[in-house]
């Protein structure tokens, strides 16, 4: 995948998971705080002209004191004068929740009946004590009769009301909204929000002691103004049922009944379409995932910045459209998606260059357009006991030791470019890519580190390895994995320099598979086992088989040992394969003795294995549920070396004898640890690697080394094995050497167990004389 393709798939995941956290946010009440500061600023950018039909008519006295009656009296009076101005409706928003005197009550309620219907007492309906809605019920002296509407307002924390419904429910009663009844659509279900774009000034208002019968100050009767013929009017006072006044935006403590004229004229004026947060969110979403695709940097910087400038343009325009949008879901979008886009930018320049030592990284290397279009060989250089050293170096030395080592590589190549890598590694490109050639090179700088660094006053030893790849791939990522990882294979002192195979994509995708592959496998009997013989030298007489793992994959065939047993370790399956060749193995072990043919049967348990008791019962296991003889059993341990702890090794190989098996070193004389192992743990046979027993015949010191480890199997008292003989002329050699037990393909390959009785079948004198 090319690197423009890359960073698209990356800006899209980033999209992505703005887009999911913002939506989310946008979902949840986390952002109506935000959103109410949204609709406030687009409140201020409008400024409509109010309809004029709604006027607010406000007294200054509470007009429902019961100990006042001549003020219900007085506005029984300015009821009828508003009245026969030609009002066309009245809506009394004071609670006369307690009576006066008789006469008073009924005079109002009178001036109320009056209306025939068009004047509207407002129940005031608030949140009480515990929670539930409660109304402040009009006395039936003055109510009764009288049409209800209802008036609820929920505030919010800023002190704003934005949502109001068409109508109230209460004590299985439905009443019209305020709001609604003034706009005439009392029809409607559901709730509308406000829209708070309207010019306070132009909404008439007067006061109520305005309107009364009282003469002005010339001793002259004031006149109801003709403008209010037709209009409706909301009568209040400042007794309200609020503790404490609304707001609104723009405009801070204004009288409750303003709400509901706010309300209605939003309605009135079909203000009332909105667009939430997430479906602007959404749309901003599609348009990131559009620019995401973008190649040239400068065209998506363009595209970025009109869509962030667009949104405040967007929120500007629908104020005066009267459409309400809300963008905070889109601008916590934008911010998220910004942020994680600086984050990847500020990594991937930061992971550029090593902040301590200032050298380019493996980053930097990865993103080389020169090695991607030259395709030189990419080498990782290993560096051994490197934590450890860290770890004892003070740490104002560790970038020192690192440039110690970076100085003594460009030694030998002063025109290189060295890149360091997390923890132990540095690579650099070699513009050779024959494997002699870049060989000779790797083993001239292990001569340079085969003496020590000097680091402050710190005398340091390097051991240093090497993974090569070679492919002609312009994929540098992919080269420099496969190098590190060559490189995470070698060893100081068998494999020093190795050079990645030569792999397809196929190929890498099934490696990466393998435990799920080898599961289905296992199941569908692609690997299964077969049967080395063990003969004695002299009278090449069968006394044993090695069970040996084979793995035919339908498609790849056949697959070599060596590669998937690794394979195996690295994916954490050596336990489950291992198991299933023990338990074939003992049941193969029973079939031989049913057909008269008690053999011993070897199996080979990993050194990796050995450090952990799960392998005893592993063992304990299959032997109770095969029920083979564990004296017939041996345990073949392999790479010996690879045992990191011989107490504990010790302990478990001892467990393991105790239920029954033998236990054998394979490929003894391999590995640094294999006399110290032999010494420590607990081995009944030891088997000579092929690496000796096949240079017999030519190679002087070959022979010295196996007849004297024929020698100390004697002295030791343990069975040697002879393993890996090729040829008849080493297998004389061996016999005149007094070896007793070998196999190898001189004697059988190996085989399958229905050629294990054919092979036994053959007259020992015959497999004798195959033998010479």
């Amino acid at each position: 995948m090319s690197k423009e393709r890359n960073g698209a798939v990356e800006r899209i995941r980033h999209a992505s998971w703005a887009g999911l956290v913002a939506l989310g946010l946008a979902f949840s009440t986390l952002l109506v705080p935000l959103d109410q500061f949204n609709w406030m600023m687009q409140a201020r950018f409008a400024n409509f002209e109010a309809s004029g039909d709604i006027v607010y008519v406000r007294s200054n006295q509470n007009l429902t004191d019961e100990n006042a009656p001549e003020r219900r009296i007085a506005l029984a009076e300015t009821l009828d004068r508003l009245r026969n101005a030609g009002v066309d409706r009245v809506y009394v928003t004071m609670s006369f929740d307690a009576s006066s005197t008789p006469a008073a009550d009924a005079r109002l309620r009178q001036a109320l009946n009056d209306f025939e219907g068009k004047a509207f007492l407002v129940e005031n309906i608030s949140s009480g004590m515990n929670g539930q809605l409660q109304m402040t019920e009009t006395t039936p002296a003055i109510g009764q009769d009288i049409p209800l509407v209802a008036s609820l307002r929920w505030r919010n924390f800023l002190g704003y009301v934005w949502d109001v419904p068409f109508t109230v429910n209460l004590n299985d009663r439905q009443y019209p909204s305020l709001a609604a009844s003034i706009a005439g659509m009392q029809q409607y279900s559901g709730e509308f929000r406000i829209n708070y774009g309207f010019d306070l000034a132009s909404i008439p208002s007067y006061r109520v002691e305005d309107l009364s019968a009282n003469k002005g100050p010339l001793g002259i009767e004031r006149e109801i103004p003709q403008e209010l013929a037709g209009k409706v009017l909301v009568l209040g006072s400042f007794n309200r049922s609020d503790a404490v006044d609304p707001n609104i935006p723009g405009q801070m403590e204004v009288p409750a009944p303003m709400i509901d004229i706010y309300a209605a004229e939003t309605l009135k004026a079909g203000y009332t379409q909105r667009t939430e947060s997430q479906m602007v969110a959404l749309i901003v979403l599609a348009l990131l995932f559009l620019l995401s695709q973008i190649g040239r940097k400068a065209i998506r910087y363009t595209g970025y910045g009109l869509l962030i400038a667009s949104l405040p343009v967007a929120l500007l325009v629908t104020a005066q459209m009267g459409l309400m949008i809300s963008i905070v879901g889109a601008l916590v979008l934008l911010g998220l998606y910004g942020l994680m886009r600086a984050r990847a930018n500020w990594r991937s320049n930061y992971r550029m260059v090593d902040a301590d030592t200032g050298l380019p990284t493996f980053a930097a290397l990865e993103n080389d357009k020169t090695v991607a279009d030259t395709v030189p060989a990419i080498i990782v250089a290993r560096i051994h006991r490197f934590e450890e050293v860290r770890k004892t170096l003070p740490t104002e030395l560790h970038a020192e030791y690192l440039l110690r080592i970076v100085g003594r590589l460009k030694a030998a190549k002063k025109d290189a470019v060295i890149y360091l890598g997390q923890g132990h590694s540095i690579a650099w490109t070699f513009p050779e890519k024959e494997p002699a050639l870049i060989r000779d090179h790797l083993e001239g700088l292990r001569a340079l580190f085969s003496s020590p660094l000097l680091v402050g006053e710190n005398q340091v030893d390097v051991g240093i390895t090497f993974g090569v790849d070679i492919t002609p791939s312009p994929n540098v990522a992919r080269r420099l994995a496969a190098a590190l990882d060559a490189a995470e294979r070698t060893t100081e002192t068998y494999d020093p320099i190795l050079i990645a195979e030569l792999a397809s994509d196929e190929d890498l995708i099934w490696n990466i598979s393998l435990q799920a592959r080898i599961d289905t496998a296992l199941s569908n009997g692609e690997i299964y086992t077969i049967y080395q013989p063990k003969v004695l030298v002299r009278t090449g007489e069968l006394i044993g088989v090695e069970a040996l793992v084979r793995w035919r994959d339908p498609v790849k065939g056949l697959i070599p040992p060596d590669h998937f047993i690794r394979q195996c370790e690295n994916a954490g399956r050596m336990s489950h394969l291992t198991r299933h060749v023990l338990a074939e193995a003992c049941r193969a072990g029973n079939a031989f003795a049913a057909n008269g043919l008690p053999l011993a049967v070897a199996v080979n348990i990993s050194a990796t294995l050995v450090h952990e008791r799960d392998v005893v019962r592993m063992v304990s296991e299959v032997l109770a549920e095969t029920g083979f003889d564990a004296q017939l059993l041996t345990l073949e341990i392999t790479e010996t070396y690879r045992i990191s702890n011989h107490d504990r090794a010790a302990e478990v190989l001892g467990e393991l004898a105790a239920l029954g098996p033998k236990i054998s070193m394979d490929d003894f004389g391999v590995g640094a640890a294999s006399l110290e192992a032999l010494q420590r743990l607990p081995f009944h046979e030891i088997k000579i690697d092929r690496l000796f027993t096949s240079a017999i015949k030519d190679d002087p010191k070959a022979l010295a080394i196996v007849r004297s480890v024929l020698s100390l199997g004697k002295d030791l008292r343990i069975i040697v094995v002879a393993e890996g003989v090729e040829d008849e002329a080493t297998l004389t050699i061996l016999r005149d050497s007094g070896c007793v037990v070998a196999q190898g393909f001189a004697i059988s390959r190996p085989i399958s167990f229905d050629e294990i009785l054919k092979f036994q079948q053959l007259d020992p004198q015959t497999r004798k004389a195959n033998m010479v």
